[in-house]
C-alpha cells in the first residue's frame, strides 16, 4: 500500500508539471501587442501653480506602443484601459519641453508583467507660462446704430463693472478693458439684458484669448434707459413799465432752447417754457440775468449747463433826471408833527426822446400820504409819482422816498 501511494503521488507531481509546461507553452505563451491611441495624462500640475506657472500646452496628446507580456495579459490592455503618464511637477520657470513618460496599466495587471518594445515618440511637448492675475478688468459699453428719432438714452448700468481675469500672462497683460456692444438701432423703450463682452488691447484691437484663461463672469447684465426727448423753446416774461414794452426792448436768451426728457404725453403737450418775468419798470439800464430754469413736474433737463443767460437791452430810449421841490409835493392825510427834511426830490423819467424833452417839473405829480406811508422807525416816506395821463414815458428808479423830520409843538402853541 506503500508503494501504491507513492507511485500515485510521483503520477499526480508528472502530470501537473506536465500540464504547466503545457499552459506556458501551449495555452498562455509571451506575445506582442500593437497599441494606438494611448491617452498621455499629465500630472505634477500642482506643483506648477506653486511656483506661479501653469500648463498652457501639451493637453490630449496620444502616443502608439508595442509592448510584450503574456497573452492573458495583453488581452487586458487596449487604448481605454491603458495610459500614459508624463509629470511636469520638476519644471519651475516658463518655456516649451519635452517630457518623458512612463505607461500605468490597469489594476488587473502588474507592471512587471509587460514590457514596452518600441513607441512611436518617448517624449511628449509641453508649454509652461507664467500664470497671471488681474482682478479689476473695467468693462466699458459701446453702442450701435441710432435711437429713433425724438429718443435719447441715459448711461448704462452695468451688473458687474470689473471682471477677475486669470491666465496666462502674455495674454492676460495685454489686455486693457472689456467691451460690451448695445445695439440702438430704432429703439424706442429701455434696453435690458445678458450681453457678450470682447477683451481688448490699448489700441482697442480684439484680442483672441485661449482656453487657459479664466474671467469670473460669462457674461454682464446691461440696462440702457431711453427715453422721449424735445427741444423746447425758453421765454421771458416781460412787463411794461418805466415807459418801455416788450417793443422797445431786445431781450436774449442763451441758449433760445433745452433738451429736456420725459414721458411722451407729457412732452407733445409741452411746446415752450418761461423761465423768468421781468419788470421794466424796476431795470434802468442793459442788464443780464443768469438763472436756472424751473421745468414743469415730470421735465428734466437735458443740457449739459443747468443755467442761462438772459440779457436785456432798451432800444431808442432817453433816460432823463427831473428835480422838484419838496413844496410842490401834495400832502394827505397830513400830520402837523412831520415835516420834509430835505428841499427836493430827483425824479428819473424814461420813454421816447420827444416825449421825455416835453417833461418838466411841473408836469410831475408827488403824492405824500404822511399817515399811511410814513415808516417811523427809518424817518422816511415813501412817495407816490404820476406823470400826465397823455405822456408815453415812464417813472423809472422807483420806489422814490424823502426824509421826514418830526417836528415837537412849542409849549402853549
Amino acid at each position: 500500500m506503500q508503494k501504491h501511494k507513492i507511485l500515485a503521488f510521483l503520477l499526480a507531481l508528472v502530470v501537473s508539471i506536465g500540464l504547466w509546461f503545457y499552459a506556458v507553452t501551449v495555452v498562455n505563451p509571451n506575445d506582442t501587442a500593437r497599441i494606438s491611441d494611448i491617452k498621455v495624462r499629465i500630472v505634477g500640475t500642482g506643483e506648477l501653480t506653486s511656483n506661479n506657472l501653469m500648463l498652457t500646452g501639451g493637453e490630449g496628446q496620444t502616443v502608439t506602443v508595442e509592448i510584450s507580456g503574456r497573452r492573458s495579459d495583453l488581452k487586458e490592455l487596449n487604448s481605454s484601459s491603458l495610459e500614459a503618464v508624463a509629470d511636469v511637477s520638476n519644471i519651475d520657470r516658463p518655456g516649451e519641453y519635452e517630457v518623458s513618460w512612463t505607461l500605468d496599466p490597469p489594476s488587473t495587471v502588474a507592471s512587471g508583467d509587460i514590457s514596452l518594445v518600441s513607441a512611436n515618440f518617448n517624449k511628449i511637448k509641453v508649454k509652461v507660462s507664467e500664470y497671471k492675475e488681474r482682478p479689476e478688468i473695467p468693462v466699458t459699453v459701446e453702442y450701435t446704430g441710432e435711437l429713433a428719432s425724438g429718443y435719447v438714452r441715459d448711461p448704462a448700468t452695468l451688473n458687474i463693472e470689473t471682471l477677475v481675469v486669470s491666465g496666462p500672462a502674455e495674454e492676460v497683460e495685454k489686455i486693457q478693458q472689456a467691451v460690451v456692444t448695445v445695439d440702438l438701432t430704432d429703439a424706442k423703450e429701455n434696453l435690458s439684458g445678458e450681453s457678450e463682452y470682447r477683451f481688448v488691447d490699448k489700441d482697442g484691437q480684439e484680442l483672441a484669448m485661449s482656453e487657459y484663461v479664466t474671467v469670473s463672469a460669462p457674461t454682464v447684465r446691461v440696462t440702457v434707459p431711453v427715453l422721449a426727448y424735445k427741444q423746447v423753446d425758453l421765454k421771458v416774461k416781460l412787463i411794461a413799465g418805466g415807459g418801455a414794452t416788450d417793443k422797445d426792448v431786445t431781450c436774449t436768451i442763451e441758449p433760445p432752447t433745452i433738451g429736456v426728457t420725459g414721458s411722451e404725453e407729457t412732452l407733445r403737450r409741452l411746446t415752450d417754457i418761461e423761465i423768468f418775468e421781468i419788470d421794466l419798470g424796476q431795470v434802468t439800464e442793459e442788464k443780464t440775468w443768469t438763472v436756472t430754469p424751473e421745468l414743469p413736474v415730470g421735465v428734466t433737463n437735458r443740457a449739459s449747463e443747468t443755467s442761462v443767460k438772459i440779457t436785456l437791452k432798451f432800444n431808442g430810449l432817453t433816460t432823463k433826471r427831473i428835480t422838484v421841490p419838496c413844496t410842490s409835493i401834495e400832502r394827505i392825510n397830513d400830520v402837523e408833527t412831520l415835516d420834509f427834511g430835505e428841499q427836493s426830490v430827483v425824479i428819473q423819467v424814461r420813454g421816447k426822446p420827444e416825449t421825455v424833452n416835453a417833461l418838466s417839473a411841473e408836469s410831475i405829480k408827488i403824492t405824500a400820504d404822511m399817515k399811511n406811508d410814513y415808516d417811523p422807525t427809518t424817518k422816511t416816506l415813501t412817495l407816490r409819482v404820476t406823470l400826465p395821463s397823455s405822456s408815453t414815458a415812464g417813472v423809472i428808479g422807483g420806489p422814490y422816498t424823502v426824509q421826514i423830520i418830526e417836528v415837537v409843538p412849542e409849549e402853549g402853541a
